[in-house]
């Protein structure tokens, strides 16, 4: 654990030596899958914390729905994002690139993902957001392009094709009556909440934001006016 922890860290310095040996060591796989899974639990527990401390009454099940099954789910289509940048690579570029190695990598360049653990400060957290899944992006582009030789371009390319995917499943996957998602895609709560079509019959009572806590004025950027 002392040597991953020492090579993340080199890592995230942009070592370009020890992108190469992270890919190399397969010994690092588990811990890789395991790094991931904290991370993503960390986004859950900022999801969940934003409810807590920005609204006065967030639906039941708020805990389980962004915490547990938010990160669940998250973890799904992760996996979803990286079988997509492994298909970019290997079918639409030819470059060899073993599925184990590419686990490892992308555990270690996702690792920004952890700020998303202060979604509740809430000054700051659109931006907080915008800067984590900016750097996620920034690095895992960084290390494929490193640890794989692979052309800047086609590197970008490989990391957006997964993460467009990533991005418009978790989207669809929070609603007014589901947060089956977490980290920055919990925003799409509010979204939907101002956004949904009141004669559809769907009850959004149990989502209450017109308690004195509740800071954000929402009134100038979502129509609110109830569908005839």
């Amino acid at each position: 654990m002392e040597q991953f922890i020492t090579l993340v860290r080199r890592a995230l310095m942009l070592d370009e030596e020890a992108w190469g040996e992270l890919r190399d060591n397969t010994a690092f796989t588990p811990i890789a899958a395991g790094l991931l899974v904290v991370l993503v639990l960390l986004g859950g527990i900022g999801a969940w914390l934003w409810g807590e401390f920005n609204f006065d009454g967030t639906p039941d099940g708020w805990f389980v729905d962004t915490v547990v099954l938010g990160s669940i789910f998250t973890l799904v289509v992760l996996a979803i994002w990286i079988a997509v940048t492994y298909a970019v690579l290997v079918y639409g570029f030819g470059i060899t690139v073993a599925p184990d190695a590419l686990l490892r990598v992308f555990a270690v360049a996702f690792i920004p993902y952890a700020l998303t653990l202060l979604l509740f400060i809430l000054e700051i957290n659109f931006f907080i957001a915008f800067v984590a899944v900016a750097l996620v992006l920034c690095l895992l582009k960084f290390a494929i392009q490193t640890a794989f030789a692979v052309p800047a371009m086609r590197a970008m390319l490989a990391v957006l094709a997964g993460f467009a995917v990533f991005a418009i499943i978790l989207a669809i996957l929070v609603t007014v009556e589901n947060r089956w998602a977490n980290g920055p895609f919990i925003f799409e709560q509010v979204e939907d909440f101002y956004t949904k079509d009141y004669s559809s019959g769907v009850d959004t009572s149990n989502f209450d934001t017109s308690g004195d806590d509740f800071e954000i004025d929402f009134g100038d950027l979502f129509d609110t006016t109830p569908t005839e």
